[in-house]
């Protein structure tokens, strides 16, 4: 008998990339969190990413996580390549991507909630961070994207947005901080966990993880600082030039060999100038090809007329007078040829 409070009209998909196996407790609570899902969803799925060699250890999942999917990926698989590969495989409406260490701290039932109904991403976010979260921020907004180490791993991603996130051009990152747009709504879920995030070597590895890609995305606009900057170079070389030749021209007598020592150093500075310049709007050129264009740029629509309303009202014909009209008898002209 299905319970009066069961939903059944959405699909949701919960992902785990960073599965022990081997670990009863981590066996215990995901047997919990699959029964909790199965209670509150008709339709629902567990994903679950595992190493390819550990098939000994896969017994234990498949017998008590109700619902379960196993990924098998490379076991040298880095943690945001396989969110990224859970995420493209889940079929959900709503794709929760989790953290077996925040389950305790979040619920997981009321972020799908809030998603479904808001159509909003929804991520659960810490009370405190480290102190380097000032820095890290700095840096995701010159990357574009919403950095706060106070937000966790665990988010709820509705289909629309997850779909426009796998095809953003840095999507592992995408799916760990939200990026700075219009289109893409983000609520945070403030949990009880109030501890800053641990210290252990896998976290501190996916710190410097995370680093090493905002940098990389940071690429676009350093090279555009660094355009302007070697711009600035050539410019102040070529007026040094000038300031020179003035000073040679205007003087009787100037210290021996400064004119060419000048001349050298300012022409020198003029060619690495115009080189990095090169150098950086053809990188701009290669990385503006390879990121692509969505044509994503309008987010939202207000009308003041019902477009498709008026032209059904006005176009489509009434066909029930018609039916009505419609004789029941055999046409005129053959009752005529049968009765000549």
């Amino acid at each position: 008998m299905t319970s009066p409070s069961r939903c059944e009209d959405i699909f949701v998909s919960v992902c785990f990339a960073d599965v022990p196996l081997g670990d009863a407790a981590c066996v215990t609570e995901l047997a919990k969190l699959s029964r909790r899902l199965s209670e509150r969803y008709r339709y629902c799925e567990i994903l679950l990413v595992v190493d390819a060699d550990s098939e000994r250890d896969l017994q234990p999942l498949i017998s008590r996580v109700l619902n379960a999917r196993l990924l098998m990926v490379r076991p040298a698989t880095p943690f945001y390549r396989r969110r990224t590969a859970v995420a493209l495989e889940a079929i959900g409406d709503v794709v929760v991507l989790a953290s077996l260490d925040e389950l305790p701290a979040v619920d997981i039932i009321e972020m799908i909630e809030v998603a479904a109904q808001k159509g909003s991403i929804v991520i659960g976010r810490r009370s405190r961070a480290g102190v380097m979260n000032p820095v890290l921020r700095a840096l995701g907004h010159s990357a574009g994207f919403r950095v706060d180490m106070r937000d966790m791993l665990t988010a709820c991603y509705p289909r629309p947005l997850i779909g426009k996130l796998l095809v953003h051009p840095d999507r592992q990152l995408a799916l760990r901080f939200p990026p700075v747009d219009g289109g893409i709504p983000v609520s945070w879920q403030l949990c009880g966990d109030s501890r800053p995030p641990s210290r252990s070597a896998r976290e501190l590895g996916r710190r410097l993880a995370v680093v090493q890609k905002l940098l990389v995305s940071s690429a676009p606009r350093v090279l555009t600082v660094v355009s302007v900057l070697s711009l600035i170079v050539v410019f102040s070389a070529f007026a040094y030039v000038g300031y020179a030749i003035i000073v040679w021209l205007a003087l009787a007598t100037i210290q021996p060999g400064w004119f060419t020592t000048s001349l050298v150093l300012s022409l020198t500075a003029a060619f690495l100038g115009g080189a990095i310049f090169g150098l950086t709007i053809g990188l701009q050129k290669v990385i503006e090809g390879l990121s692509g264009d969505v044509m994503d740029d309008i987010v939202n629509e207000r009308a003041s007329v019902d477009m498709f309303d008026q032209a059904m009202k006005e176009l489509n014909v009434e066909t029930t007078a018609a039916v009505h009209a419609v004789p029941s008898g055999p046409p005129a002209h053959v009752e005529a040829k049968g009765a000549a």
